[in-house]
């Protein structure tokens, strides 16, 4: 089939020019008719047998004929002429190479004279592609000689060798710069050939690592014997028998680094590769390594200062895998290192915070910056505490990270400490919400009935009812600033007990006065017992009293209609326990931990609420607490009702109840017109107050501000004085001074009535002159009492003036 195809392939009387290559295509319809070869028909038959060859083999040949050496090629020559070919086809020898004529003019001259001879690398800067290339080749020139036995042109085979020449020239100057590198590395070296580990090599720095011992030509157990014990020897067995190399890190080293003393510590980075012959038989063992003495010894104080601290600090990778950690992750964790190195830690990351710590580190990874991620983390007990993770990269001089440096902290405290400022903060709002509430609502009905009393078509029914309502919605509001008068001083510890003996069957009587009107409203049953008549407690009756009527109204408002309200005082030993049991709405477990916060309400109840500040049951807690006393509060759960437990300490000894001594009521003191200045920079709360003073029969003077007031002193010379502390031009305390520093100036009485009512107010007052301090808004018949009780003192002490 081979020699068919051939045939087809060429004209019948060509048959040399056989093959279906593309040089054999190219001689066979080539135009020969010009100058040159002629045409293959007339080619000689030493040329036809050379051109035969050639076509028929794959090493590159080409022949060169005739006087001018018209060359002929074969396909694989065509590959080394490269853009040249095809023109190059049956061109003159010299031509085509005119870049390199006078290397190869000499050897044509050579086996043109009929020498036969071989080249090898012959270095030619050929240029084939476009551009100068330095070439090697291999070639033999042999001369071809006419019928008549002269020659006629040559032959050549030849191959290019410019890829091996490359290789070896690369290979021996690869071969000196490691020589130059092993004795200039500043790591040491050294090479040890056979079983008995003979060195052959040894670099300066590892003549310098042994103390300058005299090893190479000696058996490692003979050179530095003092390493056979510390296991060196078995190593370099192993890595010889098997083939495998070993990679030690941070490895200790005994050495008798100077004669007749002791071994000194060094800590090596080393590696020992199998050496292998050309039949790949192991004949030797390669070292290479680094003494790291200094960064074992710095290492070893970073470690003992990072576990000096108290936060758990790590060092990763690049990207990511955990490399070292100080002892507290154990500590915390109870993971021992091999377990937590890589991504081993991640088994105490707590499942729900995995998917956000890896977008975190995937956010920030590409970017090389700083970065922080809470989590949380088991501890070896198997708690959960959230913990900070905070990292910087270390980069090197083109930006790219080499390791990551971040520490662990715990802030489970801190999250609490934050969570308790954010309940804090939502709490403060809804209480000034609920406050602003609370304020207005009384005052739309006070705002309705000063209208209705303003009118002239009121009836004296009609009056009557918006004083009351007036009254009424006063006296809540009063209630709301009392409340959070005595809450801010229980929280600032400025709430002063006073207390006394106290029967406490008249306590319970009281409180159930307080909460029987709201119960009877609601139809609810209200009861209350006591484990024994007469009992007598060491206490505070109006704070006790104001915390057994909190609790009961609490209760009758989450209670509903019909429902059953009970207050049960028992003995405990060494103690009186009050307990205010309802059948109400109960409460969640959740709101019983919360239920004596400030200003909390259970959100599920607040239409039961029916107004208040949430502050009721903080309060109880706080007056309890003064007593030295416990609150509790408990629920079976929504819908079942609650109780709140009271235990005080007590009960005292008594004498009985025929002993308890009765109050007397006070006679009443008859009245007495007085000359009172009122001054208050409020002109509507001055002239009505001044008008009900009138109405007593006292002569009332008003003033709006602290220098009116000062004026009117000296002109009047009043009884007494009712001064607002924030006045303008002078306050209160000004204006008191003023007037106790004038002659006769301890005669007059000075109240201060002011909205700011706290103890260390109510000093000031005292130290500025005042003789009573009111806290607004204080009752109007109390200030007129005073007036009056004031009156007959002064009758004893004072002459009236004319």
């Amino acid at each position: 089939m081979a020699g068919k195809l051939q045939r087809m392939s060429a004209a019948p009387d060509l048959p040399f020019l056989s093959g279906d290559t593309s040089t054999a295509r190219l001689m066979r319809g080539k135009d020969w008719s010009g100058p040159g070869l002629g045409p293959p028909q007339q080619w000689p038959q030493p040329l036809r047998s050379v051109v035969s060859l050639m076509l028929g083999s794959a090493f590159p040949m080409f022949v060169a004929w005739g006087p001018a050496l018209y060359t002929l090629y074969n396909e694989a020559y065509a590959d080394i002429l490269g853009d040249k070919h095809p023109a190059a086809m049956g061109q003159p020898f010299l031509d085509i190479w005119q870049e390199i004529r006078e290397d190869l003019a000499p050897l044509v001259a050579r086996v043109v004279r009929g020498e036969a001879f071989f080249m090898e690398n012959l270095p030619l800067l050929m240029r084939r592609h476009g551009y100068d290339e330095d070439t090697w080749f291999t070639f033999s020139y042999s001369p071809v000689c006419d019928e008549a036995g002269a020659v006629a042109g040559f032959f050549c085979v030849c191959t290019e060798t410019t890829a091996m020449v490359l290789a070896e020239r690369h290979q021996r100057a690869e071969q000196e710069r490691l020589q130059s590198l092993f004795s200039q590395a500043p790591g040491f070296i050294a090479i040890m050939r056979g079983p008995e580990h003979v060195f052959e090599f040894a670099s300066q720095s590892y003549v310098q690592l042994t103390g300058f011992r005299d090893v190479v030509g000696k058996p490692l157990a003979l050179a530095l014997p003092e390493v056979v014990e510390q296991g060196f020897v078995k190593l370099l067995d192993q890595v010889y028998s098997s083939g495998e190399p070993y990679v030690g890190r941070s490895v200790r080293l005994m050495l008798n680094r100077e004669r007749d003393a002791p071994p000194t510590e060094a800590w090596l980075d080393f590696v020992y590769q199998p050496l292998r012959d050309a039949a790949g038989v192991i004949n030797g063992v390669f070292v290479q390594g680094h003494e790291v003495t200094e960064l074992q010894r710095t290492q070893q104080a970073l470690l003992a200062f990072s576990n000096s601290i108290p936060a758990i600090a790590w060092v990763a990778a690049a990207d990511g895998p955990l490399e070292r950690f100080n002892s507290q992750w154990q500590a915390y964790t109870g993971q021992t290192a091999e377990s937590a190195l890589g991504n081993g830690w991640m088994a105490s990351l707590h499942p729900d915070d995995r998917a956000v710590a890896r977008e975190n580190w995937a956010r920030v990874r590409g970017g090389n910056q700083e970065w922080q991620v809470d989590y949380r983390l088991r501890g070896a007990g198997g708690g959960y505490r959230w913990f900070k993770a905070r990292a910087v990269p270390q980069l090197d001089a083109e930006g790219r990270v080499l390791r990551w440096f971040g520490t662990t902290t715990d802030i489970e405290e801190t999250r609490a400490a934050a969570q308790v400022l954010q309940d804090a903060d939502r709490q403060k709002d809804e209480f000034l919400a609920t406050l602003a509430h609370e304020l207005r609502n009384p005052l739309a009905p006070i705002r309705t009935a000063v209208q209705l009393l303003a009118s002239p078509a009121a009836s004296a029914q009609v009056r009557a009812q918006a004083t009351a309502v007036i009254t009424r919605q006063v006296g809540h509001m009063a209630h709301l600033l009392d409340d959070l008068i005595d809450i801010a001083r229980i929280t600032r510890r400025r709430l002063t007990l006073k207390k006394e003996r106290m029967s406490v069957d008249e306590l319970v009587e009281t409180a159930l006065e307080t909460a029987r009107p709201l119960a009877e409203a609601r139809r609810q049953l209200l009861e209350a017992t006591v484990a024994r008549p007469g009992l007598q407690l060491l206490a505070d009756p109006v704070r006790l009293a104001q915390i057994l009527s909190n609790l009961l109204n609490n209760a009758t408002k989450y209670t509903d209609a019909g429902g059953r309200i009970a207050l049960e005082v028992t003995l405990a030993p060494g103690a009186v326990v009050f307990t205010v049991t309802d059948s109400g709405i109960g409460m969640s477990e959740a709101a019983i931990g919360k239920v004596f916060a400030m200003f909390a309400q259970e959100q599920s109840a607040l239409d039961r609420s029916e107004g208040g500040l949430g502050i009721g049951l903080a309060l109880v807690k706080g007056l309890v607490e003064l007593h030295e006393g416990t609150v509790t509060a408990h629920s079976a759960g929504p819908g079942l009702g609650s109780r709140f437990t009271v235990t005080l300490p007590g009960p005292v000894p008594g004498t009985g109840p025929e002993q308890v001594t009765q109050a007397v009521a006070p006679s009443p003191v008859p009245a007495r017109a007085r000359v009172v200045l009122l001054a208050d920079d409020n002109r509507d709360a001055v002239d009505l107050l001044a008008e009900l003073l009138r109405m007593d029969g006292h002569v009332v003077h008003t003033a709006n501000d602290g220098l009116q007031a000062v004026a009117l002193a000296a002109q009047v010379q009043p009884d007494v004085l009712v001064l607002d502390i924030g006045m303008p031009g002078k306050n209160g305390y000004e204006v008191a001074r003023h007037v106790r520093a004038q002659p006769g100036g301890d005669r007059p009485l000075l109240i201060a009535a002011t909205g700011w009512g706290q103890d260390d107010d109510r000093q000031k007052a005292l130290a500025a002159g005042f003789d009573l301090h009111l806290t607004k808004p204080f009752d109007p018949l109390r200030l007129s009492a005073l007036i009056s009780e004031r009156a007959v003192e002064e009758t004893r002490v004072y002459p009236r003036r004319p």
